[in-house]
Formats: C-alpha cells, structure tokens, sequence
C-alpha cells in the first residue's frame, strides 16, 4: 500500500500508439489503450519487462477512440469512438457487440453499471444499452452541451452528467430507465447546477463506494459531489473543489480507499485524499499534456497516458519492474467449495452443443443462432425479402428476383428459381393468394406478377400509366398484393403516385389512382382483412387509404418520419385489434420504428373515416431503418422484424396494446447496411444486406409463457438494482424458497411469486422500499398467523382483545397442527426475507478485507473479494456476474480457469461458500 510519504517513481514508458494516448483503462495485468490513432491495444503485465503488447484492432473505430473502460469482471471491454459508436470486446479484443445510438454524433465518454453500458455523445444525447442483448434501452437528451462526463454512484441508483456547457445534472436511474420516451423529456433532475465547470465538463468518475463522485473541467478545478440520505430520501449535494492544476482537468480515476488522480492539460497529475481535502502529490509525468490516469486499485502503481504517445507506469511505493500485478494464485483453491455439490458439474438440460450454441437460461445472451447464409448468390444489394411459410423471394439491385425454399431437414436454403424480372434493380417483392403469387416491382418503371410454382409471368404493369410518361422515370419503389379475391395491386412511384390494379382487370390501365404525394412513394401495404391499406412517402407523410369502392385517403400523418418513411407494414393476425382497429408500423431515415393505431369509424352516410395515433416509438437502429415486416407465429405470437444501415436486424415481440419488447439483435451487415429483413413464422429471421449477402437465423428458444428464456433474468438478472419483475421472482426462488432445509410448500411459493408479481416488484424495490413494508407487501397474512400461535398457547386462550374476536372464531374451524405449520413457515420465511433482503443493501467492505481475506473467498477470476458466489459447471466459484460476462465474452460455456468447453452454461447460487463469506464479514466488524 502506498505511503503518503513516498514519491512516485518511474518504472516503464509504454510507446503505445502513432498518435497521441487518449484514454487507458487496467483490469489485473491487463492494460488497454485508445488512441488518436483509431487503434485499440491491449498490454500485459511482464515482470522484469514491463507492458507487452497482446493484442490490437488497428481499426477499432473509423477515427480516434474517446473512450475505454473495463467491467469490473476484466472479461468485456467497453470502447467509444468520434465515429459515433461504442463497441464491446472480449479480453482478446474479439468484438461481441456494436452500439451506436440513432443518428449518433461522436461519443465522448462511456461507464459501465453492472451488464449496462451508458455513453455520452457530442449533441448532448444520453444513451443507455443492454449490453448482452445489443438493445437501447433509453435515450435521453439531458445537456446543450457535449456530453463529456458520465458516471453514476450508489451503486447505480444515481446519475450524473455533465456537458461542455457547464451544466451538471444528477437524475433517479429508475426513473431514466423506467419511463417512456414522452416521460422522458420532462424529468425533472435531481439537481441541477448551471456553471458547475467554467467553459465546460470533461470528466467525472465516482468511488468504488459510491457515496462520492468528482467531475473535471476547463476551469481547472476538481469538484465533488457527495450523496447523502438513504433509498428515496437519496439526494446529491455540491462537496468541496479541489484546486491545483492550472489547465483543464482531462480524466479522473478512483483507487479503492477513496485515493483520487486527476490528470491534466498542464502536463501534471495529482493525487488526492479527498476526504482530508490534500494534494498527496504533484507528478510532473510527460512533457506534453495528459490526456488519461489510472490507479490500480490496491494503489500499487499509476499509469499516465499523454499527447506524447507514451503511457508511464509510475511506482507509489515498493512496486518494481520485477514484481508481477496478478496475486498468485493457486487454481485448486476455487474448486469444490462450500456446497458439496460443487465437486461435479452441474446437471442441465440446456447441453452445450459447439454447432448449435445452445445454452441455458441464466447465460443471459439472447443470442440469435446463425442457420446459414450465401455469399454467391446475389451479386447485389438485396432490397426486398418476402416470406410465406417455407418460401424466401428476394428482390435484388441486379434485376432479378429469386425464389427460396428453407429445408428444415436439411438446414439451408434451396435456390428453386431465379427470375430475370427487372431492367434495372428491383426494389420489392410481396407473395399472395397464399404464396402461390409473386409481386415484384423496380426501377425500371414496372411491376410484374408471377406464379411461384412456374415461374410464368402472369401480368406486366407499368408506372408510365400512372404519371402520363412525365419526368421522374416511374420507377416503382414498392408493390403489395391485398387479400381481396380477386387480389388489388397498390403500386408506390417515384413520382409520388399511388395507383391500384384489379388482377381481373382487362385494361392496362389502373383501377384508380390516389392523390399523388408531393415527392416520391417509397413504401406501401395492406391491412389482413383488405379494408384499408397505408403509404408512404420520402417526405415523411404517412397516409391510411380506403380501397375500392370508396377509393378514399382516410387519414394522413404529415410529420411521421422526419427525412423520409422507409418501409410500413401491417399485422396481418386476425382479430388481434379491436373490432375496426388495425395495427401498423412505419420505419424512416430518422432511425425510428413507430407503431400506428389506425381506428376505422363508419357513418351514418356510409362512408368510412380513419383516426391514426402512436402507440409507441422505438429507437431501432444507428442509422436509417430501412424495412419493417411482421411475422405471426403458429402460437399466434405476434413479431417484427426491422433492418438499418447500422448493419444490424433486430426482432421485437409486439403486444396488441403496441407495447414492444426487444428479443433480439443480428449483426448482419457489420460496416455495410441491413436493407431488409423478414420472418419465417417467428422462429428464423432471414436478412439481406448491400453488398448481396443472405443469411437465416435460429431466434431464442421461448418457454411455455412466450417470455425469453434469457431476457430480464440474464441480462439485467446480475445487479440487483436492475432486476426486473422475473429477476426479482428468480431471486424469491433461489435464495428464499429453494435453499436447503427451507421446507417451503409449493403454494406458498407460487403465492409468494405471484404477489411479487402481481405488485411489479422491481429489484430497486427490493434495494430502497422499506424492509417492513416490502414483507407486508410478500407475506400480508403474517400478523394473522402470528396471531393464530398465540393462540395456539393454553396460557393465552383467555387473553384474547375484543378486536381479535373474529380471528380467534376462525382459529376454532382449522385444526391446531395446520396452524402451527403455517406459522412456523411464515416466521422462516421473514426470518429469510429480512436477512437478504439486508444482504443485498449491505455496503461494500472495507478495501483492508481485501487483503485479509482468505484467498477461497475472492473470485477465481478477479481476486476481488466476493458478493454474491456462484458455482459454474466447472467446479470453480467465482463472483455470479464475472463468470456470465466470460460466458458472453467467450460467445459459449467456456470455462475461465480451465479453458474447456462446459456441458452445461447454468451458474447456481453457492450457498456453502457465501455462508462462509458472511461469517468472515460479520467477525471482520465485530473486531
């Protein structure tokens, strides 16, 4: 430990990258490293060598990398770039996820809360994702300024940004992440304090605690914020500033302890004791301006990075060029630990099977599983996929359109017929009279009707018709086939027309043209039932229209989609809305997805009318959405799936109310866009991208309820502050109702779920509602049955109140041994909710526990001492959320000790071990 009488020595210089060093992070012996380079490194702790380097993305970011920070379990490394995208890759530098928020300006800082990853952009723009399963979950645009500084504190139940404007705001995370976009707009800080940094922001970083974060500027002070009250009395207040530096304060870092270094532009860093307001040190440590510094959390060493292009490795004590980061460790040391069930690998039916990828519930992934994919095919951007039941038909920019068959026996795709159907490319296809018919449409003015079983053209349609021949080419952007029998074709111009075709029809010429849209239709569909049928256009207007024989626009949304409407589709289940109700959704450049109630309403004249409101609004991709399909299931399981030029697909479950929740995210197109993207049932999503290549995938496996095995209980299933309704009944089953000796009926605990259910008891609950009240709220009959074992006693029939009369009246019908049971489970199940429910609100030890420790009880894999043991099907223990971050980080059941593959990807509670745990802690704050 570092001695404030020591000064710091020079122990390496790191060159680590052509340009300058603009961010560093340390997990163990392992340093990464951004730079103005767009490179990523990664080093590795040699002793009597220093840093050497074991990894790089040359390429990790299309211009300098802002930003990169390990997870605090070392296995995911989280990196932000000036090209707007924050990435995440595993401890080999293998990329596992790519983020980029809608529109997203350059991201300048980044900080990760348990399996969530929070970045900060250059238009003020909040952005806060699931990392696991690659979703937004919120987008908040909290500050005028860039958005420089990020952190939270009390363990994630506090967030403070802070901008280029000098604007500081501290906001309640469950009210961020628990509203709606609308809500979002008006939330009302915390606190909120204009001026916080003169001339702006830069940097902000909290201690391992939590009750403490500072924030850096321009003005050259560090100034701190301390957090004071408890749960929803929790409140952020302005602490004392720290001065010394005489240039803008670039970076912030905590050591365990409460030690603090701050970097600077005037070429120092200093280190702090914040607590007793002192300036440790002054380290004069490049010649040019510091751009980062780190501590090591045991205060060993300090790293500083720079505009020289060196990172240096600075001594704070007896730390030498020959002495090792990593502790030793002797592997057997984690194995077979407290419960004896740890001496074998856990038995699972979710098997690890290497093709397949299929792993159990708890990995937390929702990782869709690639089926195939064909790179030859197409020479193309695919611009179009349709789908009915086994048969794929793409629309190609070579002109041609292709007709598939999936093999489920066989697992691939069959190529059955390749139609030369365009001049110039096509941009739609759409399969009707139950697939038997084939609608396409391109840029060479025309659209095509063929039959899927031939390959015969049945009929030739020409958008000349509909624009007279005027300028603008009649290049026909997209074609739909109705339900009617016989079948309406809608046809959506270049030239902003929209015209319907009878199948029957002998003359060439439309039915009926719509009002034309003052710039070009880019997208069009029908209802299931033919009774309306929606367009869109490239100046955002969206329209809900009446076929024949009203022939009438019914409702028309103006500013649907800034730059421009994409793509729409309707849910074509039956009776899936209210009577006259229809559902539709709408994608545009804007990088929105919405979803559109259009209510249809007859008067007394026998005309229709249409009222059309949004439901709800999802932030879907980086970039411009460029096609929206639904699928409806056999279950009858309504999804969506939508593709962006972020190269990304992404599938959603929809609820009839327009509630969506997001299932699962495909990396398509990685650099290059996602054009299309639709549903086999709503089990494979088949997705096209521009440079021709088609691929299928296998989506999560859902259980009996419809809900994904893996969301909210994986991804936001580790920190209890982020538990959901599920997290918070899986935490009721495996610590409350299912541990040894617990003797928990099944109907008490279906009872006990079902009422946490019920409540929409959240894990945040769980950490600040009052104890007392949370067990009213789980067992409400307790003081009932308390009352019941009273009277059970002989000594205290006789005392019974004149109020308890009634109780006493009912205590006569039941028979004594059923009451007695039932109070003694009531009184261990309070017994066990009061202990965890402390458990889990208990604050983090004292950094000195660290070193004392008994090596068993710290995690196989980050020596830190433990919280919350879990047994893998290796053997080993290590901290619950470490190992599923490996998990995902290793894309499979791999385990981090051994590097063998597990037969089983299920992390159980080690109630042994975590026994053992709480014995040390209560005799380390007994002494």
């Amino acid at each position: 430990m570092w001695e404030e009488t020591t000064e710091p020595l020079l122990v390496h210089t790191l060159r680590a990258h052509r340009g300058e060093v603009s961010c560093a992070d340390v997990s163990g012996g392992l340093l990464a490293t951004g730079g103005g380079d767009c490179a990523l490194r990664l080093w590795r702790w040699q002793p009597g060598a220093g840093w050497a380097e074991a990894g790089g993305a040359v390429r990790a970011h299309r211009y300098g990398v802002t930003a990169a920070r390990w997870a605090a379990s070392g296995a995911l490394l989280a990196s932000a770039g000036v090209d707007g995208a924050a990435r995440v890759w595993s401890r080999a530098l293998v990329p596992r996820r790519e983020l980029a928020a809608p529109a997203a300006a350059a991201a300048r800082a980044l900080t990760w809360a348990a399996s969530r990853l929070l970045v900060g952009y250059d238009d003020g723009v909040l952005c806060i994702w699931a990392v696991r399963r690659g979703t937004l979950l919120v987008r908040l645009v909290p500050c005028d300024g860039a958005l420089h500084a990020l952190t939270t504190l009390a363990r994630g139940a506090l967030l403070i940004v802070a901008c280029t404007s000098g604007t500081l705001k501290v906001y309640d995370m469950n009210e961020v992440c628990a509203s709606d976009e609308s809500v979002r707009e008006v939330l009302t800080p915390l606190l909120w304090e204009d001026g916080a940094h003169d001339l702006g922001a830069l940097c902000a970083a909290a201690n391992d605690v939590g009750d403490v974060a500072a924030t850096g500027g321009h003005d050259a002070r560090v100034r701190l914020w301390c957090v004071t009250g408890e749960a929803r009395e929790r409140r952020v207040h302005a602490g004392a500033v720290l001065c010394g530096h005489t240039a803008a304060v670039t970076s912030l870092h905590w050591a365990r302890g409460g030690s603090l270094v701050s970097a600077s532009l005037d070429r120092t860093a200093r280190l702090w004791a914040p607590r007793t307001l002192t300036c440790l040190r002054v380290l004069h440590a490049h010649a040019r301006y510091l751009t980062c510094a780190v501590l090591s959390p045991d205060l060993r060493f300090l790293l500083t990075g720079s505009n020289d292009r060196t990172v240096r490795t600075w001594s704070l004590g007896d730390f030498k060029l020959e002495d090792d980061i990593e502790p030793p460790c002797s592997v057997l040391t984690h194995f077979g630990l407290g419960d004896l069930e740890g001496i074998e690998p856990v038995n699972d039916e979710a098997q690890y099977d290497e093709s397949a990828n299929a792993l159990g519930d708890d990995v937390g992934f929702n990782e869709a599983e690639r089926l195939w994919i064909s790179k030859d095919v197409h020479v193309g951007a695919i611009n179009s996929i349709a789908t009915y039941k086994d048969i794929v038909v793409t629309a190609c920019s070579d002109g041609a359109v292709r007709i598939f068959r999936w093999s489920e026996q066989l697992q691939t795709l069959l190529c059955e017929r390749e139609l030369a159907a365009h001049r110039y490319p096509a941009m739609s296809v759409d399969l009707g009279a139950g697939g038997a018919m084939l609608l396409s449409a391109g840029l060479d003015g025309r659209a095509r009707l063929w039959d899927v079983q031939s390959g015969l053209e049945l009929l030739s349609l020409s958008g000349e018709s509909v624009s007279g021949g005027e300028a603008g080419g009649g290049g026909v952007r997209c074609a739909r086939v109705s339900p009617h029998r016989p079948p309406l074709l809608l046809l959506a111009t270049d030239d902003g027309a929209l015209a319907l075709w009878r199948l029957d029809q002998h003359s060439s010429e439309p039915i009926h043209v719509y009002e034309a849209f003052d710039c070009a239709a880019t997208c069009c569909a029908w209802a299931g039932d033919g009774r309306v049928c929606a367009a869109g256009a490239a100046g955002g207007e969206l329209r809900a229209l009446a076929p024949p024989p009203a022939h009438a626009p019914l409702h028309a949304q103006r500013d649907a989609h800034d730059l421009g409407v994409l793509s729409c589709d309707f849910v074509q289940k039956e009776n899936w809305n209210e009577s006259n109700t229809y559902t539709l959704a709408s994608a545009g450049r804007d990088a929105l997805v919405k979803i559109w109630k259009i209510q249809l309403e007859d008067d007394s004249c026998g005309g229709t009318s249409a009222t059309m409101c949004l439901l709800c609004c999802l932030e879907a991709h980086g970039a411009a959405v460029e096609s929206v399909r639904f699928g409806v299931g056999d279950d009858g399981s309504v999804r969506l799936a939508t593709s962006g030029a972020d190269g990304w697909a992404r599938v959603w479950r929809l609820a009839s109310d327009g509630r969506t929740e997001a299932l699962a995210a495909v990396p398509v197109g990685g650099a290059t866009g996602a054009t299309a993207a639709a549903l086999l049932g709503t089990s494979v999503l088949v997705a096209g991208i521009l440079t021709g290549e088609l691929t299928l995938w296998r989506l999560p496996v859902t259980n009996e309820d419809g809900k994904e095995l893996t969301d909210d209980e994986g991804d936001d299933g580790v920190e209890p502050r982020y538990w959901g309704i599920a997290g918070v009944a899986k935490w009721l089953r495996e610590y409350i109702t299912r541990i040894p000796g617990a003797e928990v009926s099944i109907d008490t605990e279906t009872t006990l779920v079902q009422r946490a259910r019920d409540s929409g008891l959240t894990g945040a609950r769980l950490l600040d509602d009052p104890v007392d009240e949370l067990i009213r709220l789980l067992l409400p009959s307790f003081k009932f049955t308390e009352n019941l074992e009273k009277y059970t006693n002989l000594e205290d029939q006789g005392e019974i109140e004149e109020d308890n009369k009634l109780e006493a009246e009912f205590e006569k019908s039941l028979d004594v041994s059923d009451i007695g049971s039932e109070v003694e489970e009531n009184k261990q199940l309070r017994k066990r909710l009061e202990d965890e429910l402390q458990w889990l609100r208990r604050e983090p030890p004292d950094p000195k526990l660290e070193t004392s420790a008994p090596h068993a009880l710290r995690c196989a894999m980050t020596h830190a001492l433990l919280r919350e043991p879990a047994r893998a099907a290796d053997g080993f223990s290590y901290e619950r959320a470490n190992v599923l971050d490996y998990f995902f980080a290793a894309d499979g059941a791999v385990s981090p000790l051994t590097g063998r593959r597990l037969r089983s990807a299920r992390v159980v509670p080690n109630l042994g071990l975590r026994r053992t745990l709480r014995e040390f802690l209560d005799s380390a704050s007994n002494q």
